[in-house]
């Protein structure tokens, strides 16, 4: 099988939350656990499902002193479905994230 990834993945597991404006009625804000990341990519776990081609915004919580957010607008691109939880591969729209914190509770 070829490897078609060109960024190095790093296997991690922070904290994230996904938040989708949807259509209206369709948004969503999730809380769960981000597996790996690279500069264009990430795979994350939630509870509930998500389609492939949501647009979303990616807060990643960074293992730091404090909590630091990075903010990442991403389009999903593949969905793993599990037994307790959903995986979902996401591709980035830019590799630089933008530090800012998700509005309302951030605990899972």
């Amino acid at each position: 099988m070829n490897e078609r990834r060109r960024a190095k993945r790093f296997q991690v597991d922070w904290k994230v939350r996904v938040e989708s404006a949807g259509d209206g009625k369709d948004g969503f804000v999730e809380a769960g656990v981000l597996r790996n990341i690279s500069s264009t990519a990430a795979l994350l776990f939630l509870p509930k499902p998500l389609s492939k081609g949501t647009r979303l915004d990616l807060y990643v919580m960074l293992p730091l002193q404090g909590k630091k957010w990075m903010k990442y607008p991403a389009r999903v691109v593949r969905v793993e479905r599990g037994i307790a939880t959903v995986g979902a591969a996401v591709k980035f729209d830019s590799a630089r994230p933008d530090f800012s914190i998700p509005l309302g509770p951030v605990s899972p």
